[in-house]
């Protein structure tokens, strides 16, 4: 067993959202995990940091055992509603995600990609920014009540994320909501 944050700073380390510089900073800097869990402590002080050949790759393969991935994936589904709601520049490529999300097991998503998202997967990736802001239009402002809803589930906790299932990434979940919430997150 280790420390929440140090799972959650490796695991963002293995996402690419810590710098390693930061995160040895950090290792170097709280002595919770040397207190903790002195093995894996002195297994990530001896790794070598400074060699970036396949570094990702070898992070991953000696530290990922350690990170229960299921607990972070509300941040990432999160992250993602936000993108969308915010109709930042990844957006796009966001909606076309919650199609591929939902066709891979997650039900709770069902509007977003079966409304929205199918819409995207026969579009040329060729296409202008000027179209792709014209369909995009078609989108908003529904899909801001969309993503809201799940955002909402998610924050209340009646999607709750408990392992992984399959090997493409996407976990078992508890599936907690009310019926007339399921039928408004149907397409």
């Amino acid at each position: 067993m280790i420390p929440s944050i140090a799972e959650q700073n490796i695991h963002q380390v293995l996402t690419q959202k810590m710098s390693i510089q930061s995160f040895e900073q950090w290792l170097y800097e709280d002595d919770v995990l040397e207190f903790s869990n002195p093995d894996l402590y002195l297994e990530l002080i001896s790794f070598d940091y400074s060699s970036e050949d396949n570094f990702y790759y070898r992070f991953y393969d000696s530290f990922a055992q350690y990170v229960h991935f299921y607990k972070f994936e509300a941040d990432r589904i999160k992250g993602y509603l936000n993108s969308i709601i915010d109709r930042d520049d990844k957006c796009c490529d966001v909606i076309y995600m919650m199609y591929h999300l939902y066709y891979d097991g997650y039900n709770f998503l069902n509007r977003l990609g079966m409304v929205y998202g199918v819409r995207l997967t026969d579009i040329d990736t060729s296409v202008s920014n000027s179209s792709m802001d014209s369909i995009l239009n078609e989108f908003y402002p529904e899909i801001i009540e969309d993503a809201k809803n799940v955002l909402h589930w998610l924050e209340e906790g009646k999607i709750v994320f408990k392992s992984q299932d399959n090997s493409d990434g996407v976990f078992e979940y508890e599936d907690f909501r009310s019926e007339a919430e399921i039928l408004q997150g149907h397409a």
